[in-house]
């Protein structure tokens, strides 16, 4: 990302704290957004300024208590929502129990429909779920089948006065497979690459959401040692398409690899733990495939494995300019170790003029008991634009 756009990036962060009811540190500010204008000969005054615990030189949080929250957040962020043209199309839901929905409906997110994932609960909306909807107004289109709210499965709340439609199926396979078909009538046919990920491992399902709201490739679940006849029958209408595996054979098996050979070209891409796994995805380029994140110059999205449904915010961010690749901390309290080494290996650098630069920004997801105010810390460090010389060895 350009120097120059790190302004209107931070902009939209307050939008999107102000409007997701994250919280500060300490007190009773604890449950409050960010607050504007706050005066300045108030005690408590840089609590409510949000500083550091939602933004500091080169991260922005959307600090959530849960996954509802943080959703709500970068939905607000995305879409200002001040007139028509800065509305979003459409709105998905997707259930607090349904991760996988939010992975394989990722999707969506990104064009032709561009639709923000917010978050149902046990059919009925949060309140951050419902003052957002009412926020963005959606407009509908004739791409989503001129409806306002498109609920992934059965479970997600119908809220009245919006123009609904529902994708159903009776698991998680059948959902995703027809997520693909729904997807490959709005585009008028398939995509040409296939994302396979564990449907019982989120942690290395995950970091998919975001490269299918990016790119537009469908993402397709699997059981870990045999591949469900929905997928398959899925990928066959793909004519042979390039199928990537995310994640590793315990997620994935070998004899699921063999199977989807037969449909088309396989690569895997994964690592054994899923910290390690995200940064390969991250780092992964075949073609226009993956993101090739191996250089200075990017959004970064960062999320605590134990809270998997943050797969929907981040497909949020992997779109509307952010276009953020979602890197992932098993650790609330420290930065892992594969993750600063990587984030070290992507710092930007300048030899003269640093506004000449390009530079890094993380957004992070969830609350202080997702990722620590320290990690935080630790993640602006190796972050930061700093001066190299030019003939260092």
């Amino acid at each position: 990302m350009r120097g120059k756009a790190t302004i209107a990036v931070l902009a939209a962060a307050g939008a999107a704290l102000l409007a997701a009811g994250c919280g500060g540190i300490g007190d009773d500010s604890s449950s409050r957004p960010p607050q504007l204008g706050p005066p300045s000969d108030a005690d408590d005054a840089v609590v409510d300024l949000g500083f550091p615990s939602s933004a500091t030189r080169n991260t922005v949080r959307v600090g959530g208590s849960d996954a509802a929250g943080d959703a709500a957040g970068v939905a607000n962020a995305a879409f200002p929502a001040t007139t028509r043209v800065n509305r979003p199309n459409a709105v998905v839901l997707v259930d607090a129990d349904d991760w996988q929905g939010a992975v394989s409906a990722a999707v969506l997110a990104g064009r032709p429909i561009g639709a923000p994932l917010l978050i149902s609960d046990d059919g009925d909306l949060p309140a951050v779920t419902a003052d957002t909807l009412e926020r963005l107004e959606p407009r509908g289109s004739d791409l989503s089948e001129d409806a306002q709210v498109i609920r992934i499965g059965d479970e997600p709340a119908q809220p009245d006065g919006y123009r609904t439609a529902r994708i159903e199926g009776p698991d998680p396979y059948e959902r995703a497979a027809a997520i693909d078909r729904f997807v490959s009538a709005v585009r008028g046919g398939p995509s040409r690459n296939v994302v396979v990920v564990s449907g019982e491992h989120p942690e290395h399902a995950m970091p998919a959401a975001a490269w299918a709201a990016r790119s537009g490739d469908s993402v397709l679940l699997t059981q870990p040692k045999r591949l469900p006849a929905a997928t398959r029958k899925a990928i066959a209408t793909h004519d042979r398409p390039n199928i990537y595996v995310l994640g590793p054979p315990s997620t994935v098996s070998a004899a699921v690899v063999t199977e989807l050979r037969k449909l088309g070209p396989v690569q895997r891409i994964g690592a054994r733990d899923p910290v390690a796994n995200a940064i390969a995805f991250a780092r992964y380029e075949d073609g226009e495939f993956g993101w090739g994140a191996t250089v200075p110059g990017y959004n970064f999205t960062v999320a605590n494995v134990g809270r998997p449904l943050d797969a929907a915010p981040a497909a949020t961010l992997a779109t509307r300019g952010v276009f953020a690749p979602l890197l992932l901390t098993d650790d609330a309290a420290e930065l892992p170790a594969a993750l600063e080494r990587y984030f070290l290996s992507v710092q930007p650098g300048y030899e003269d003029d640093p506004g000449q630069a390009v530079y890094n920004r993380v957004w992070i997801l969830g609350d202080d008991g997702e990722v620590s105010i320290d990690e935080q810390a630790q993640i602006d460090a190796v972050t930061e634009l700093i001066p190299v010389q030019a003939n260092a060895p």
